[in-house]
């Protein structure tokens, strides 16, 4: 079951606008995680999550030494400012269930955090290539792990042309993990990654680059999901997808 995801980072919101503009002539259903608030309008078949960076937070000093980072008031700290940063997005996205942080970031308090902020999916893990991929529950919140990326796409070096990746056809959930950027520029390989910041300022016009790149990619698997399911959204995923275990909490 394929499922596709964006996450806009911080591409300029011309970049931005233009990849949105080109994905909702697609017809599918997207999760799109957004870093800062959409330049485009929402459209029916766009979902909206959450796409924080807290890696990047602030905690304040305590002066304890290198050993405070263990103690409990550091916890607290940086759980009081995650707590924040969620909440914040939570107002300036109102209409987001489901949240995904920047690098994958996560620990094992995040779920009793994101649920409070009132997301109930959470997108912040990745298995690539795994079969058999299911969701899974942790307390109020669903984990989706993310099945394959752009960029991880390109590090393997598999076709651009074709679906061709390690057991796609094998049962189980692929959600897909595309960027702003790499659809913006139909990235090709990996030295297209280094000119990105070069390429993406707020005057560039979409690159319309030949292909075979990310975005003829992200085209075939959006036909293929088409014929599949017709595009679900991550909160549309059948529960028979999802992981019951009694000792998840």
């Amino acid at each position: 079951m394929i499922i596709l995801t964006i996450d806009t980072d911080w591409a300029p919101d011309t970049a931005t606008r233009a990849v949105l503009d080109r994905v909702r002539s697609l017809d599918l259903k997207v999760t799109v995680f957004f870093s800062t608030p959409s330049p485009a309008p929402p459209w029916p078949l766009l979902e909206i999550g959450a796409h924080p960076d807290l890696s990047r937070r602030h905690v304040p000093a305590d002066g304890g030494g290198p050993l405070a980072m263990a103690t409990m008031e550091h916890d607290q700290d940086v759980l009081a400012a995650e707590a924040g940063i969620l909440g914040r997005y939570r107002e300036t996205l109102p209409g987001a269930e489901a949240v995904r942080t920047h690098r994958f970031y996560w620990h094992s308090d995040l779920s009793r955090v994101m649920a409070r902020a009132g997301f109930s999916h959470d997108s912040s893990m990745i298995l690539p290539y795994q079969p058999g991929i299911m969701g899974f529950k942790v307390g109020r919140l669903t984990r989706w792990p993310v099945w394959a990326s752009d960029h991880l796409h390109l590090v393997r070096g598999f076709p651009l042309d074709r679906l061709d990746m390690p057991y796609l056809d094998r049962p189980g959930l692929k959600i897909f993990c595309f960027h702003v950027t790499y659809l913006y520029l139909n990235a090709r390989n990996l030295a297209d990654f280094d000119m990105v910041k070069a390429r993406l300022g707020e005057e560039e016009e979409p690159a319309g680059r030949p292909g075979p790149g990310i975005w003829n990619l992200f085209e075939m698997l959006a036909e293929r999901a088409h014929k599949e399911t017709g595009g679900l959204w991550l909160r549309d995923i059948p529960s028979d997808f999802v992981l019951r275990n009694r000792h998840c909490r």
